[in-house]
């Protein structure tokens, strides 16, 4: 019987630290499937891949210069 408290008691401690891992576990598995999305689409289809890629960099590139820019406007202006 004590043998199954104690099992008991360790696996509310692992689903515990399951439950405090869990974002971090999915963003990790989240991250290699969009890894290995990426190198398939590169293998099928390299010309649209790197386009679509180049669009998302630059997208991204606008926007934390407007961000920045909206940033520097705001600390600047009197209140």
């Amino acid at each position: 019987m004590e043998f199954l408290l104690l099992w008991m008691d360790d696996l509310d401690d692992a689903v515990g630290a399951l439950r405090h891992l869990a974002p971090r576990i999915a963003a990790f598995c989240v991250a290699v499937a969009l890894f290995a999305a990426t190198c398939l689409a590169l293998t099928i289809s390299p010309h649209l891949t790197l386009a679509m890629i180049g669009l998302v960099l630059s997208a991204v590139l606008i926007e934390s210069a407007r961000q920045r820019r909206l940033r520097a406007a705001t600390e600047s202006s009197p209140r």
